[in-house]
């Protein structure tokens, strides 16, 4: 699993709980669709100005595959938190009961009836900071906010279902979206997603790791939200919705 754009140098971000805010009209094509049999979480792309240091995670994969080069480390560890948030989106997605996997729609036939989901992330203010406050992923911020797109893949074609913006729950802005609770993946179930799709066993630092999986839950959570308003789940009270 790899990204698109990488930049730069990062300062450092916090962690912290989940939202989700609504940012456009979620839009339905020929009235209700069947389940789909999977759930297709594709890479992130990172805007120019979101980046990710973690020195302790590239130091223990120096000490794995040795010295690493300054210009790749940014880049390992970029690819290491995208990972991440896929792997905490697929996890969280089967603990509610979506058949769900990291990839590509090129992986998809024409037999397949899927949800493809991707995002972009991006600073959450940005042209509102001094030169110093470099958006990222680490200690001491969590300024960073996932743009989501879904879609329906089947064999007409490629129907886009929604889109949403996923905060960490420190940076929701007034009229963010609370979404119905969900089942929360446990960390083993993410770390084993992770491993079954070849990820460096090495682990993010702490804080890092627990704001990619903030971001990975609060989209998995709207995600969730919208397949129980399809009648694809049970709500929580274990009824199907209609």
């Amino acid at each position: 699993m790899r990204f698109l754009t990488i930049l730069s140098l990062a300062a450092l971000a916090l962690a912290g709980c989940a939202q989700t805010s609504v940012t456009s009209t979620q839009t339905i094509f020929g009235g209700s669709l069947p389940r789909p049999k999977t759930v297709v979480v594709t890479d992130f792309v990172f805007s120019s100005d979101v980046v990710a240091l973690d020195r302790g995670f590239t130091a223990r994969l120096s000490r794995k595959l040795g010295e690493i080069p300054p210009h790749e480390r940014k880049q390992r560890t970029a690819e290491r938190v995208n990972d991440e948030i896929v792997a905490t989106i697929v996890a969280t997605l089967r603990e509610n009961g979506l058949e769900a996997r990291p990839g590509s729609e090129d992986t998809l036939t024409l037999s397949d009836e899927a949800l493809i989901v991707g995002g972009r992330l991006r600073s959450i203010d940005q042209g509102n900071r001094t030169r110093r406050n470099i958006i990222g992923f680490g200690a001491g911020r969590s300024n960073v906010t996932a743009d989501m797109t879904v879609q329906y893949f089947s064999a007409a074609g490629k129907k886009p279902l929604m889109s949403f913006t996923a905060e960490a729950q420190s940076n929701r802005r007034p009229g963010a979206v609370a979404t119905a609770p969900i089942g929360i993946a446990s960390s083993a179930a993410i770390t084993a997603v992770a491993a079954a799709g070849g990820v460096a066993s090495e682990k993010l630092s702490a804080d890092v790791e627990a704001q990619a999986r903030a971001l990975g839950h609060a989209a998995a959570a709207k995600i969730v939200a919208y397949a129980r308003e399809q009648g694809w789940l049970a709500t929580p009270e274990g009824k199907p919705t209609t």
